[in-house]
């Protein structure tokens, strides 16, 4: 045992190393896993898959959109196509982010994040939600995107 220590002192000895390492791990949260949002505000634009919308549908993913091409300061380039093929798009990592009706019981729901749908609405006995889609683990982007979906629901867009 050192001279002049007690086991009381001991933990208070090791307090500033315990205090060290839970400040290393404060790392930056949330975190884009591939650097999603980080990419976009390099390049300033960022890739959109719309997924077969009915023209209603349109015009709100379209208005959406808008607000986040405003809250990146980037501008979205836009395509449409079948949602599945919009989807693996997205797992490749050729798009950011795809819009489409997305239905409760997806078997997309574990592969990727579906954020909070813009509207929803019944097909049969299937509720379906537009629903903007991203990676999963692309931590920054979906919370700029969920920000954006929850500003939108509040203005009543």
């Amino acid at each position: 045992m050192l001279v002049g220590t007690t086991r009381k002192a001991l933990p208070l000895r090791c307090w500033p190393i315990l205090a060290s390492l839970a400040l290393a791990a404060c790392g930056p949260y949330p975190d884009d896993i591939s650097g999603t949002l980080e990419r976009i505000e390099r390049s300033d634009r960022f890739a959109v898959g719309l997924a077969g919308l009915r023209p209603a549908d349109e015009q709100a993913a379209r208005a959406f959109i808008g607000g986040l091409e405003q809250a990146t300061g980037a501008t979205a380039t836009i395509d449409d196509a079948p949602l599945e093929a919009q989807l693996a798009r997205l797992e490749h990592g050729d798009l950011d982010l795809v819009i489409g009706e997305i239905a409760e019981d997806s078997p997309w729901l574990a592969a990727v994040a579906v954020i909070e749908p813009l509207s929803r609405r019944r097909e049969g006995r299937r509720r379906l939600g537009l629903s903007p889609v991203a990676m999963n683990g692309e931590n920054r982007w979906i919370a700029l995107v969920e920000r954006e979906v929850r500003d939108r629901a509040g203005r009543g867009a």
